[in-house]
Formats: C-alpha cells, sequence, structure tokens
C-alpha cells in the first residue's frame, strides 16, 4: 500500500476529502430543507472571487503573506511569498482584463477550501504560456476550473489552480494544438 508522505500528496488527499465530506453536509442540509452556514474558509474564498470579479486588487493582496504559496498546475509555476497571490491574479487580469470566475461550489473542511467553476474573458494581454507566445486575439473564452486552498488565518497558505490548459489555449488560436500521441 502507498503511503501519503509528500506534502502536496498530504494536500490533495486532504483536499479530496475536504470536497467529498463538504458535498456530503451540503446535501444532506439542503435535503433537511436547511442551507448550512457558510463556513470561514468558504467564506474567505468565496470573498476571493468576489474579489476577483470587482479587480479588487487590495482585497486580493491582503490574502497574501510571506508564507504563501500560489501554484498554476497547467505551467508547473509556483509563486511564493507576500505577492503570492496577487501576482497571478494581476497576470491573468493583464491577458484577459474583462476575466470573471463564476464559482459553481465551494467546500470547505477545516482550513481546506475547494473551489470550482468557470473562468471567462476576453484575450486581450500577451500570453506568455507552455504553448508559446500567444498575441492578443480578441476572442472570449470559458474554461472550468478548480482551485484547492490550504488557509492559514485570514491568509492563504497554499493554493493549487488546475484548469484546461489545452481547452483554453484551443479556443484562442486558429488551428488547435493536438497533445502527441504515445
Amino acid at each position: 500500500m502507498n503511503s501519503i508522505t509528500t506534502p502536496s500528496r498530504r494536500l490533495f488527499a486532504a483536499s479530496a476529502g475536504a470536497l467529498i465530506a463538504g458535498t456530503a453536509l451540503a446535501r444532506a442540509a439542503s435535503a433537511a430543507g436547511r442551507d448550512p452556514a457558510p463556513s470561514r474558509g468558504e467564506d474567505l474564498i468565496r470573498r476571493l472571487y468576489d474579489a476577483v470579479n470587482k479587480k479588487d486588487l487590495d482585497v486580493i493582496a491582503a490574502y497574501g503573506a510571506s508564507f504563501s504559496e500560489w501554484l498554476d498546475v497547467p505551467f508547473a509555476y509556483t509563486t511564493k511569498g507576500k505577492r503570492a497571490i496577487i501576482d497571478p491574479w494581476k497576470s491573468w487580469f493583464d491577458i484577459f482584463p474583462d476575466a470573471s470566475c463564476e464559482v459553481r461550489s465551494v467546500a470547505a473542511m477545516g482550513d481546506h477550501v475547494v473551489a470550482q467553476g468557470i473562468g471567462r474573458g476576453t484575450h486581450r494581454g500577451v500570453f506568455n504560456s507552455p504553448a508559446g507566445v500567444l498575441q492578443p486575439t480578441g476572442k472570449t473564452m470559458a474554461v472550468g476550473f478548480c482551485d484547492v486552498y490550504e488557509l492559514r488565518g485570514d491568509k492563504i497558505l497554499r493554493a493549487d489552480s488546475y484548469f484546461d490548459f489545452y481547452g483554453l489555449v484551443n479556443q484562442l488560436v486558429d488551428a488547435p494544438l493536438r497533445v502527441a500521441s504515445r
């Protein structure tokens, strides 16, 4: 039996557990005819996405601390430190100035929060991506995302941001990218 020994595997296991437990609790409360009060973590992350949709850079930046980390999973790129939360969002807004996030679900358990939704925007800025530099196309995009957070107080300790990179890029280019077969 494999053990969960690395920090990233422990975080993933805890996050997956949080998502499953949070969803089960929400379903049970809904079936009983009442909506559960949002947890502190759920409330913090919903406020983060509200700030993202308003482009409130000060509020977004306030989620960062010296110990913060943001991993853009499709790019295998981690930002660390006080600007770890604001810098990825600022870069995204530079590429998609009208970017918005429709949060479809948030599940929290303790200090772990998972948010799932759809990001939308119009490609107006230069996009330095793993597929190369994409000049602005003016095309709109909609891409599913799943962000996994670990909180420390009112700060983000770690965020792992997952989204369909190929689906995103294929909405912006004329000739779709193809994944090489083995």
